[in-house]
């Protein structure tokens, strides 16, 4: 609101029957916010041209059925679970690439086929150990056999029994060095020595991609990234005086920036032991499904965390929160009287609940309070007790 407008809305006022104003009421361009005024002047009076311009709401105070809630600002952030960090385990050189970032892979999709020295010698490791195991196989069958002739010792029978021990084992290891290095056994029919394909392990979405062509990998590198976003975390912090409201298992209502007027649901999963000491507060984490992929990690939150306290609604006493001001170090609503105009209560408030607070003590039920326009009257209020003083 410019100067001349607020110049305009106090000239009107004026003239359409402020009666709580006095002689010398100061511009409300003088004013500051939560400046002091004198006491003594609680009511306010308007002209119905002045009632008119200010558009003013009322809402009733009486019980309602509240759940009390607590809002605290958050985060979207990836379930460490449902992320998946692809490198390569041997050194190589990348001859394909199959998918890009953005794009949707299902578990085991192939994403990388790297060409490399070191699974060649494995895989060369492997079949000369099977090979060795079978013919020891075969050696120890042929000397049962002659033993059972009396052609060959029992000293012989053991020796080549020992022999097939000891091949099957460097086959098992032979074996176990290639599905180390991802080769999957038995080969398939065909399959290219020296090359292996590096899958997936979790469905998701390309978040991430490094592997190009003809690059030199380490099997330090990482090379893609896929995550899961159909269930993402909400990370919070609650303060070491509202931690007593929150306890995991309770519903949260989450409200996105990017998407106004929209609420999406979640669950509080945890709610950390300890607490930070600098901000004396406790982190929460929030469970939120994401099955249409619409929330983004990274996207800034307020988090609603309802059914605090005893976790059930209870009835009591209400009215809206945007009804409250501050006047004179205290909360206080204008209440509508039989008169017309609006008188200073103060009210002693309890829990918040959504759009609306709990009243301990100060009105009664049925008391008409100013919502829309209650800012106004305050800036009148604190201007009458000016102009009473200078006057």
């Amino acid at each position: 609101m410019t100067i001349i407008t607020k110049r305009l809305l106090a000239a009107a006022l004026l003239l359409a029957g402020l009666g709580a104003c006095g002689p010398g009421t100061s511009s409300e361009e003088g004013m500051e916010e939560g400046e002091e005024r004198v006491a003594g002047v609680d009511r306010v009076e308007l002209g119905a041209e002045a009632m008119a311009d200010l558009s003013l709401t009322f809402a009733t105070a009486e019980i309602q059925e509240l759940v009390p809630s607590l809002e605290v600002p958050a985060e979207i952030a990836a379930d460490p679970d449902r992320l998946a960090i692809v490198g390569s385990r041997v050194s190589g050189r990348i001859v394909a690439v199959m998918h890009n970032v953005g794009e949707e892979v299902s578990a085991g999709a192939p994403l990388v086929v790297l060409e490399s020295v070191d699974i060649g010698a494995a895989v060369a490791d492997f079949k000369s150990a099977n090979a060795n195991a079978e013919a020891a196989r075969s050696a120890a069958a042929r000397a049962t056999r002659l033993f059972e002739d009396r052609i060959v010792s029992q000293r012989r029978v053991e020796e080549t029994h020992a022999a097939h021990e000891a091949a099957t084992a460097a086959a098992e290891a032979a074996a176990t060095r290639l599905r180390t290095f991802g080769i999957d056994l038995p080969m398939p029919e065909g399959a290219e020595l020296g090359r292996v394909t590096l899958n997936s392990p979790i469905r998701g979405t390309i978040v991430a991609r490094t592997a190009s062509v003809g690059q030199w990998v380490e099997p330090s590198d990482q090379l893609a990234e896929v995550m899961n976003v159909e269930e993402l975390w909400l990370l919070a912090s609650v303060y070491e005086r509202d931690i007593r409201h929150v306890e995991q298992g309770q519903p949260v209502i989450v409200d996105v920036r990017a998407y106004p007027g929209e609420q999406f649901p979640g669950t509080v999963r945890l709610v950390e032991a300890t607490l930070d000491e600098s901000s004396r507060s406790a982190g929460i984490r929030v469970v939120l499904p994401n099955a249409d992929r619409r929330l983004k990690p990274g996207m800034f939150a307020t988090a609603r965390i309802t059914g605090t306290h005893a976790h059930e609604p209870v009835l009591l006493l209400a009215v809206p929160t945007a009804a409250v001001q501050e006047v004179d170090g205290h909360t206080s609503v204008f209440v509508r009287d039989e008169q017309g105009g609006f008188t200073l209560q103060r009210v002693h408030l309890g829990e918040e609940a959504g759009d609306f607070v709990e009243v301990l003590n100060g009105l009664n039920e049925g008391d008409e309070v100013v919502v829309n326009g209650s800012f106004v009257l305050k800036g009148q209020l604190l201007r009458s007790s000016l102009g009473e003083d200078e006057g």
